[in-house]
């Protein structure tokens, strides 16, 4: 059979030829791979096929080999909605995502079991079922794990005392170890040897609060969440043949508030046969209806033998032992398998196939492997226990913890959720409720507390929903509720959760003027502002909404619906266009996460076009332009009046705010009398960060080299290099608690490196040099060819060299931008609700 490497090269060849033949063609070419395996050859330098070609290759080798039932993958899918149109949808969706999602191509084949006795379990780009097609099925592979039996373990005696090992995952936004964390630890080391690893950078003295209750303690940012912490701490930082010295291992996470101590689990679990068990399971059909059907808890013994069953449509399926505090015994820790799958854990490009790969998968490996399970919850209650009111229930029977995404997320819309502490204080009365408290406040996004909180129980026995108003009574409620002219609503930038850009200078304008009612719409970060008459509120509460329909002009930087995610109407809203003063637009990779499920996907931007009312431009060409792209703007609508972002490139320091100042001086600080090289990537992925921090390790006493992307790009950025994008690296180096404004980081910089010709254009006014990254198209200036040319204009640009091409193309763009455009523009509204020209009239017979 072939190598992974020489199948993967194999297969790119194939799929370009394929790609590039005709229908006849490429049936005698699926044919012969069936039958004889993919023929030699390499792919063309230049071949890099689209999600949508591969996918086109992949579907017509499982087409043909037979091993996908298009009937049996719908009705096993529920949650997908199909639309029934006649053509393979069910094997297109496959081939496109169902395999990374673990839902089966049929019964009869189990993905991830494939990958990992197959394949390499830490990659992503090899589908198990077309390699089994052209490779696996010849060499008779496998396609179902093997079901295993064991000995039954051997009951624990009365004066059972195991020695334990705890490996430990932490995680924090901020950069600390939590109070919660601490007195979980401390608990948690009466009873085992813990080790300790964060999946983040923490500030220095946090790793101190908890060495009285660890055996060994780090943090190295990894990005493979809570099984990668797992895994490095077996493999690496402890070690299995430490590990070997012990009865029992344990995995356990900071997911979960300690509410009373753990005394009674251990004891109850000492005493129970088992090979490995965990506080609670549960099973995705055994939901509510099948719950009160049964009227009763599922036993374990129940769905024990269906588990062992070979045949699963999806993973999702399996029964699920939460990975938040695990213990095995030594019979399963020992076992190469387990060994094999714990040291292989890899990074996911979807956090969903953590919990389906690890969680669910090392269940199904033990349970088909014949180790006996036990929980210490007897039995399995409604789908998902621990996130809903029973996870009460469960501390008035001893269960120690309380899930953080309960009082974050409620993700079952739990009514009354707002009285936890009551309810925890009833089962668990010295649980340490207001540090809890303390750590939501801290930690959860304030729009996710408001809409958790809201669900509440009427006097029926109904529950109201959160203050939100639906999608389907939002149009009536946006047609009585009056709307104000004087209120206007500035949104943070979605992509970075920032107040920054256009709409900041427009807000510093206005800043301390009472006559306008000032709603600045947050999203997940914890931004605050000051000024008179300033409402700062979640974009999505009931507060946001409220405000929201109640205010007559809305400004945006990529559009209505992107920047204000309720369904406002254009007939009574203004929505101003602040984002594309040049006539270009802004890259966007990512929104930052103001939805209420955290991010939300960009709107269509043809419906967000004609949402807009009025656009600010800032030359001819902006002009021409906006006319072009917002086909539906009010007659006046192209306000060419200068770009309001520029205002805070170009107005004096001391007439900035307090806290942009503050900004500017913990930016210096960080600098320290070095140049600034700022790096903005439009996709995250076209600069080499690598490249740039080799050159900058080489220079720095001289530059200091940051990464600040305005696109909504979340670049891994390497040592040296300086992330301003991560807020607890901020904190801890500059005191700054959140990324800066833009527009300060560009006011210190020497020369800034973008993809994206918008910032590019509104860093010109500067008259400082700019550089486009490589790829970089629609400039009429050069652009580097590559990371060698780019680290050579940079240099230049440093020596003070300004590209005058460069400068002459942003003066033209933006001929209107002179540091007073925000000021025009406030005019230009005000104009549009005030008797402007009365009072110049009154000025003029009293100048008379």
């Amino acid at each position: 059979m072939l190598a992974l490497d020489d199948y993967r090269l194999r297969w790119l060849a194939f799929s370009e030829r394929f790609l590039a033949a005709g229908q006849e063609e490429r049936d005698r070419m699926v044919a012969g791979a069936l039958e004889q395996g993919l023929p030699p050859g390499e792919p063309s330098a230049s071949f890099d096929p689209t999600a949508g070609e591969r996918a086109t290759v992949e579907g017509a080798v499982i087409a043909a080999a037979g091993l996908f039932d298009d009937l049996g993958y719908a009705l096993h899918n529920p949650d997908l909605a199909w639309h029934l149109c006649g053509h393979r949808e069910e094997l297109e969706h496959f081939v496109t995502k169902g395999w990374r999602e673990l839902r089966h191509p049929s019964p009869d084949f189990d993905l991830w079991g494939y990958w990992c006795d197959h394949l390499d379990p830490t990659r992503e780009d090899v589908n198990p079922v077309v390699h089994y097609a052209v490779e696996g099925r010849r060499a008779g592979l496998p396609t179902l794990p093997t079901l295993g039996t064991m000995p039954d373990p051997e009951p624990p005696g009365a004066d059972y005392a195991p020695r334990r090992v705890c490996l430990f995952a932490g995680y924090d936004g901020d950069g600390i170890i939590d109070e919660t964390v601490v007195t979980y630890l401390a608990d948690l080391s009466r009873f085992a040897d813990v080790y300790y690893l964060a999946d983040c950078e923490l500030a220095a003295g946090e790793l101190e609060k908890i060495a009285p209750y660890t055996r060994g303690a780090w943090a190295i940012r990894h990005g493979r969440y809570d099984f990668g912490s797992y895994s490095m701490l077996a493999k690496e930082l402890v070690g299995w043949d430490v590990i070997d010295t012990y009865d029992e291992l344990m995995l356990a996470n900071d997911s979960c508030f300690l509410v009373q101590p753990l005394d009674q689990v251990f004891a109850k679990m000492d005493a129970t046969t088992c090979d490995w068990w965990g506080l609670q399971a549960t099973y995705d059909d055994f939901d509510d209806r099948a719950y009160e059907r049964l009227g009763r808890r599922l036993g374990l013994d129940e769905v024990g033998e269906q588990m062992r069953q070979l045949g699963l449509w999806r993973y999702s399926d399996f029964i699920h032992v939460g990975s938040y505090f695990l213990c095995y015994r030594k019979r399963v820790h020992t076992d190469p398998r387990f060994r094999r799958r714990l040291d292989e854990v890899a990074s996911q490009s979807e956090k969903v196939t953590i919990i389906l790969k690890y969680e669910i998968g090392f269940s199904r490996l033990l349970i088909l492997a014949g180790f006996r399970l036990a929980t210490f919850v007897d039995g399995i209650l409604a789908y998902h226990p621990v996130y809903r009111a029973s996870a009460f229930d469960l501390v008035h029977e001893g269960f120690p913890l309380l899930k953080r995404q309960l009082l974050t997320e409620n993700p079952f819309e739990t009514p009354d959720l707002h009285l936890w502490k009551e309810r925890v204080l009833a089962a668990a009365p010295d649980a340490d409720v207001d540090a809890i408290d303390r750590s939501l406040r801290r930690t959860a996004p304030p729009w996710s507390l408001v809409r958790s909180f809201g669900f509440r129980t009427r006097r029926d026995g109904t529950v109201q929903p959160p203050g939100h108003v639906g999608p389907a009574e939002f149009a009536e409620e946006d047609r009585w509720v009056p709307t104000f002219d004087h209120w206007w609503v500035f949104p943070v930038d979605p992509r970075t959760g920032v107040l920054s850009g256009a709409v900041r200078g427009v807000f510093e304008e206005v800043r301390d003027d009472p006559s306008v009612k000032k709603i600045v719409l947050l999203g997940g970060r914890r931004v605050k502002v000051g000024g008179e008459n300033v409402a700062a509120v979640p974009a999505e509460s009931s507060a946001g909404q409220m405000y929201g329909l109640r205010a007559a002009t809305l400004f945006c930087t990529l559009g209505p619906r992107a920047d204000v995610n309720h369904p406002l109407g254009r007939r009574y809203h203004r929505f101003v266009h602040l984002g594309q003063p040049a006539g270009l637009p802004p890259t966007v990779a990512a929104l930052a996460g103001s939805g209420l499920q955290g991010g939300r996907p960009l709107p269509d931007p043809a419906y967000d076009a004609r949402l807009t009312r009025a656009v600010v431009t800032s030359s001819d060409t902006g002009t021409d332009a906006a006319g072009t792209r917002f086909s539906d703007l009010d007659p006046d609508g192209v306000w060419e009046l200068g770009s309001p972002r520029v205002d805070l490139l170009l107005r004096s320091e001391d007439a900035l705010a307090r806290d942009l100042r503050a900004e500017l001086a913990a930016l210096r600080g960080l600098l320290a009398g070095r140049r600034l090289v700022l790096l903005s990537p439009a996709t995250g992925g076209e600069l080499d960060l690598a490249a740039f921090a080799t050159w900058a390790a080489d220079r720095a006493d001289e530059v200091l080299v940051a990464v600040l992307p305005t696109s909504g790009a979340l670049p891994r950025v390497p040592s040296p290099l300086v992330d301003l994008m991560d807020a607890r690296w901020l904190e801890r180096n500059t005191g700054l608690r959140v990324p800066p404004v833009v527009e300060m980081a560009w006011r210190l910089a020497g020369v800034v490196v973008s993809g994206t010709p918008a910032d590019l254009a509104d860093f010109s006014p500067t008259g400082r040099s700019a550089v486009a990254a490589p790829g970089t198209e629609g400039v009429p200036f050069e652009v580097p060819e590559d990371t060698g040319g780019l680290l050579s204009t940079v240099e230049k640009a440093l020596d003070g060299h300004v590209d005058e091409e460069y400068a002459a193309w942003g003066r033209a763009l933006h001929a209107h931008s002179d540091g007073h455009s925000a000021a025009r523009l406030v005019r230009r509204l005000k104009q549009t609700y005030l008797p402007w020209e009365d009072w110049l009239a009154g000025a003029e017979v009293t100048d008379d």
